[in-house]
């Protein structure tokens, strides 16, 4: 493996380098000893089988004073030597990608189909290219993913901090990348016994194609960072604002219509000491944890009995992480809050009491209401109450500490609760990450999903950038009735959000709709099992104002012999017709090709669908085709 942990920061404003301590190998890596007490830990894990390494740093002060000023931590400082041949110089390019918007930009279309968009670089000599997300959480507006691709051959870089991230990447001379990343700031004294650590860093190499390094970056998410099975992703129906008994309505309706999930999803609003009806004034409520005495007398449990007795478990949405003014929980520990005034008041997690007292909040709901997934969103930029109240020689150490209690607050809850999902969702898909994804799954992955009418074509377009690198996540569909918009969004998790709530412009589904919510669920549930495996883009036409191209993709399940085409012929498209390659098939096997909807069988050659293709056609407009394809037995 062309891959070597290196690392680079400032000690007393100088460069650090060896002859400034005692290094000792150890079981986790190395241990860097400085005369002054100041230990450096080198924490390496490698993945062999997908040539992959990921480390991470750990400073502690183990002298009797404070430490001196450590400063430009760049946990990854290290360099890849992309010549297959020295001395000779292929081209090299960069792809990095869009993170997630704010949410002004989910009232166009077209700003919804960027996120997740992927630009490609040209890294000729002499090119460098630095990068930041937004406001202090992980993916907002840059993913903390990049992606480097020569002849034949390419390296994946992701970064592993779930705050404010820097990196850059250059080509100085020669065959040689130089990859560098860390927190964007760090200029801090440790204090006697104090013991921190920073980002991580995980670096893939691959050899073949893009998608192939993509497929196996997907694997090694999902089978060594992901903590959960891919059957444990949540499949939920939605209801956001009811009161109780509006709640139990919903859940009979869809018993007694065969309407079935592994989950019932309660959103936001279901706490506070009352006000206006529904999840209207959510946001105020956000710090009075308690369930609404007056929309729930019987404090959701009657709720969750229900839940249980349409076998599904339950799942409830929080945001620990802020509190509004005049709150509880505001009004209680003003000393928990930074000092930073503003529409909402972000929680001191930084200190370990916060964190205990969020960590006992949470488990009492969980105790409670039997919570299965814990949802957990985070509606606000922390950067700037970091920032400013970061104390004399203490640069960066809020954020520090804020982020390290974070890991320990969900790998507390994981631990007391091992069967616990934690979804991820902070403004929906803005804070993902290598160390966020080895704790939780991003279900609701962008905020656009909040649209009722959200346009299917967008989230088509999203697929492409999102799917090459991340294989758990979650779709969401709110469109009632529209099989094309429901299956556009089909994803490892998948949130059934059609009868969501009780506003006048979304009327109550009648037996028509309520049998096709069934199908629907049914027709997920029996393809769920391919969203998380390898995936392969066929046709991305991208996204325009007139509609118009088809939009398909694969997912592939090389050991099971299967897989399955999704294709989709937009309103604007006056094609009928189109033919994919399925590269990767086994040539000499015989395969059967099954339309879902027709339930027409064919069969194919693997050598012709590797060669040739597959013709797929749709009659109409704004229609949607899916074909399951197996080995014949």
């Amino acid at each position: 493996m062309n891959l070597v942990p290196r690392f680079s920061f400032k000690y007393r404003g100088k460069p650090f380098d060896l002859s400034m301590a005692k290094v000792n190998p150890t079981d986790y890596g190395y241990l860097y000893e400085l005369a002054d007490g100041l230990c450096v830990e080198l924490h390496v894990k490698e993945y062999p089988a997908y040539h992959a390494i990921q480390w991470l740093l750990w400073f502690e002060n183990r002298g009797e004073y404070d430490s001196g000023l450590i400063s430009d931590i760049l946990d990854c400082d290290a360099t890849w030597c992309f010549a297959e041949v020295p001395g000779q110089t292929p081209p090299l390019t960069m792809y990095d990608t869009d993170g997630c918007a704010g949410y002004e930009a989910y009232l166009r279309s077209d700003r919804i189909a960027e996120e997740c968009k992927v630009h490609p670089t040209n890294m000729s000599l002499g090119t460098s290219r630095s990068f930041h997300p937004m406001g202090g959480r992980s993916s907002s507006g840059q993913m903390p993913f990049f992606e480097f691709y020569t002849q034949n051959r390419g390296l994946h870089a992701i970064i592993g901090w779930s705050g404010q991230w820097r990196a850059s990447f250059a080509h100085a001379q020669g065959e040689t990348l130089e990859i560098k990343s860390g927190l964007e700031y760090t200029a801090f004294k440790l204090h006697p016994g104090e013991r921190i650590r920073t980002s991580s860093i995980l670096l893939m190499e691959f050899f073949g194609s893009r998608v192939q390094g993509s497929n196996q970056l997907r694997r090694l998410i999902k089978h060594e960072l992901c903590p959960f099975d891919a059957e444990q992703f949540p499949f939920a129906l939605e209801g956001m604002g009811l009161t109780t008994e509006r709640h139990l309505y919903h859940l009979n309706k869809y018993k007694d219509h065969g309407v079935k999930a592994n989950y019932y999803w309660i959103d936001a609003g279901w706490y506070g000491k009352g006000g206006t009806p529904g999840a209207a004034d959510w946001y105020k409520q956000v710090g009075n944890w308690q369930v609404r005495p007056d929309e729930h007398p019987d404090g959701l449990h009657d709720v969750v009995d229900t839940v249980h007795a349409s076998g599904m478990k339950f799942l409830l949405w929080m945001e620990p992480e802020r509190a509004y003014p005049g709150t509880d929980l505001a009004l209680a520990h003003p000393d928990w809050l930074y000092p930073l005034d503003g529409f909402y008041l972000l929680l001191r997690l930084d200190k370990d009491e916060v964190r205990e007292y969020l960590f006992d909040v949470i488990c009492s709901f969980i105790d409670e209401l039997d919570i299965k997934c814990f949802r957990q969103d985070f509606n606000m930029e922390p950067l700037q109450s970091w920032r400013i109240t970061d104390e004399m020689d203490r640069g960066g150490m809020n954020e520090i500490k804020y982020i390290m209690n974070l890991y320990r607050l969900w790998d507390d809850l994981r631990a007391k609760y091992p069967d616990l999902v934690i979804d991820n969702c902070a403004s929906g898909g803005r804070r993902i990450d290598a160390e966020s994804l080895q704790r939780a799954i991003p279900i609701w992955r962008t905020d656009a999903f909040c649209e009722p009418d959200l346009d299917p074509d967008a989230i088509q377009t999203q697929m492409f950038g999102y799917n090459r690198l991340v294989p758990c996540s979650g779709g969401v569909c709110k469109r009632m009735g529209d099989t094309y918009a429901t299956r556009s969004s089909y994803a490892p998790a998948y949130v059934g959000s059609w009868w969501w709530t009780d506003r006048p412009d979304r009327p109550e589904p009648d037996a028509q709709k309520l049998a096709w919510m069934a199908k629907m669920c049914d027709e997920y549930r029996s393809l769920r099992h391919f969203f998380s495996c390898d995936f392969y883009p066929l046709e991305n036409c991208g996204w325009s104002y007139e509609h118009g191209g088809w939009a398909a993709y694969r997912y592939d399940r090389p050991e099971q012999g299967d897989g399955m085409i999704m294709a989709f012929r937009r309103a604007g498209s006056n094609c009928t017709t189109s033919c994919y390659v399925l590269e990767g098939l086994q040539p000499d096997a015989t395969y059967t090709v099954t339309d879902i909807d027709t339930g027409e069988m064919t069969e194919h050659c693997g050598k012709a669908l590797t060669e040739q293709g597959l013709t797929v056609t749709i009659p109409e407009r704004y229609m949607s085709k899916i074909l399951v394809y197996k080995i014949k037995a």
